[in-house]
Order: C-alpha cells, then sequence, then structure tokens
C-alpha cells in the first residue's frame, strides 16, 4: 500500500525531478506550485517504483494529483487500491486538460468538472518580453512612463549579494498591503519561504530598482518550455513599475527553449483577472476535479 508522508522542504531535491519531466504546463506541476502550498492543503507524497502520487486536503476531502514520473494505468490503480482499503472516495484534482482522456480509459463512471477560477493564463514568451503591436500600447506607454520619470532604473537577478534586500521589501509590502484571501495571504507567506530558503527552492527572482531602492519583485520558475511566475509584487504608486517588472523579468529568464509563460491563476480576485487579461494571454489553462459520479463504484466511501 502506498505510504504518504507530509511533504516538508528536505523534499524539494527528491521530488524537483519529478515536476522537471512533467508534460503539462500548469503550475500545479512546479516546485513552487506544491511546496508553497503544501501547508495549505495539507500535501502528503508517496514514492513507489519510480512514480510520485500526492495526495491533498480540499474543502476537507481527500483528492490526489495524477501520478508523475509514468501514466501507465497501473499508476492510477494504485490509487485506487488505497482508498478501497482506506475508505476514501478516489477524487482527483488540479487534473490539466491533456490528461482527461487518459483518465476516461482507467476510471469509467467518473465525471470532471472545472472553475474558472482555477485557470492558469499562459503567454507567449515573445509577447511579455517585447509587447510590441498594438495591442500593447497601453503597456508600452506606462513603461516609457516609468522610464521617464525613473531613469535611474534597473534590473538585477536576485543572489547572495542582494538577497537580504529582496527579502525586505517582500516582507514590507506584505506588511503593508493586507488582503481577505485566505490564498493569496497564503501565497505571500510562502514567498517570503522562498528568500528565506533560497538555496533550498532554487527557483530564479529578480528585482526591479529606482533611485537605488527596491521597488519590485518576482520569483519564477523554468520548467521544460515555460517560465512560471509564482509571485510578482510591485509598489503600486509608482506609475508603469508593474509593467517595467512583468516585462524585465521576461526578458531575463524566458530565454533560448522557453517559449510560454504561465502567470497563473487570479483566484477570483476581479483586479487580478482584470489585469492578467491585459496582457492577452494565448490560452486559458483549465484544471479539473474529477470523482466518481453518484452510484459508481466507491462513489459512498467518503462524504
Amino acid at each position: 500500500m502506498l505510504d504518504f508522508k507530509p511533504l516538508e522542504l528536505e523534499h524539494i531535491e527528491l521530488l524537483r525531478q519529478f515536476f522537471s519531466t512533467c508534460r503539462c504546463r500548469t503550475c500545479d506541476c512546479t516546485v513552487g506550485g506544491t511546496f508553497m502550498w503544501r501547508d495549505y492543503y495539507n500535501t502528503e507524497f508517496a514514492l513507489e517504483d519510480g512514480i510520485l502520487y500526492l495526495r491533498v486536503e480540499i474543502d476537507g476531502r481527500t483528492a490526489f494529483t495524477a501520478p508523475l514520473g509514468s501514466q501507465e494505468p497501473e499508476a492510477y490503480g494504485k490509487i485506487l487500491e488505497y482508498c478501497a482499503e482506506n475508505g476514501i472516495t478516489p477524487e482527483f484534482c488540479m487534473v490539466s486538460e491533456p490528461r482527461l482522456p487518459e483518465l476516461e480509459g482507467i476510471l469509467p463512471g467518473y465525471e470532471a468538472w472545472s472553475d474558472r477560477t482555477w485557470s492558469d493564463y499562459l503567454y507567449a514568451a515573445e509577447d511579455l518580453r517585447e509587447m510590441a503591436g498594438r495591442k500593447y500600447s497601453a503597456q508600452r506607454n506606462h513603461i516609457n512612463k516609468f522610464m521617464r520619470e525613473k531613469p535611474d532604473w534597473s534590473f538585477e537577478t536576485v543572489g547572495p549579494e542582494n538577497l537580504t534586500e529582496a527579502r525586505s521589501f517582500l516582507s514590507e509590502y506584505v506588511g503593508e498591503h493586507t488582503k481577505d484571501s485566505e490564498t493569496l495571504v497564503e501565497g505571500d507567506r510562502k514567498a517570503l519561504e522562498i528568500l528565506d530558503n533560497f538555496d533550498i527552492y532554487g527557483l530564479p527572482a529578480g528585482i526591479l530598482r529606482a533611485g537605488g531602492k527596491v521597488i519590485g519583485i518576482s520569483i519564477g520558475e523554468i520548467v521544460g518550455d515555460t517560465l512560471f511566475i509564482h509571485t510578482e509584487k510591485s509598489e503600486k504608486e509608482l506609475a508603469g513599475s508593474y509593467q517595467m517588472l512583468v516585462r524585465e523579468f521576461a526578458r531575463a529568464f524566458a530565454g533560448d527553449g522557453v517559449e510560454f509563460i504561465n502567470r497563473e491563476e487570479d483566484d477570483g480576485d476581479e483586479g487580478l483577472r482584470k489585469s492578467k487579461l491585459s496582457y492577452h494571454p494565448v490560452r486559458l489553462l483549465a484544471k479539473y476535479a474529477v470523482r466518481p459520479v453518484e452510484g459508481a463504484p466507491g462513489g459512498e466511501a467518503q462524504g
């Protein structure tokens, strides 16, 4: 039977290999996306026969992500066996759209549904690096204004020489911008954890300066052909600072081999949704929950 253990920072390197070869472009299939939310979802993991299994809790229910390391039916079978032995309804979450066909063949009698707030915003990397054409005229205007007002601006990759400054800026920003959303609060808390454990996470980060002062920070991750943006903060009162941060982070890290940038979900926040749509995503990456239909085998085990 699968032996699940709580996910801790010490497991990052152990699990990184599974995410590095993952074929989906959703943020849930990354080191940052998984470890930043491990406490919020009470994430546990099991390794067996070279396959990674993740178990989470969502709204008081146990669910599993798609196994990583193999797409063989036997991997899903292990989860079904575990659920049967523990009286758990075998539910799946954070399932990317390309995986649905394989689940349909393996799990007959299951239904899948999605929610708009779960979708990731996917952009062409070249679009955010260049912001060319009429559709990005508003962003370019903001950037030009920022450059006129802050001619001494600079963008730096975060490293040992500026890590303390980056951490201080993010800490102050989080303290000054309180949020009502539990998920947004947790995201901020874990962004600070990344900087406190920078060598362990091993994620690329960059800061934007003006007047010698840090005014923005982005933390991301590269998996395959996609650059993910796990956190992005800038002083809102400085016109154009956010647009500048988006462009410069893309230029710094979306280099050769990176075709897309994933700026993740909007959490149902209307402000975030409007902002992310304004950068013209090429696609919204839907994610699905999958569970047995009423009356299907195993569908009555968990309330």
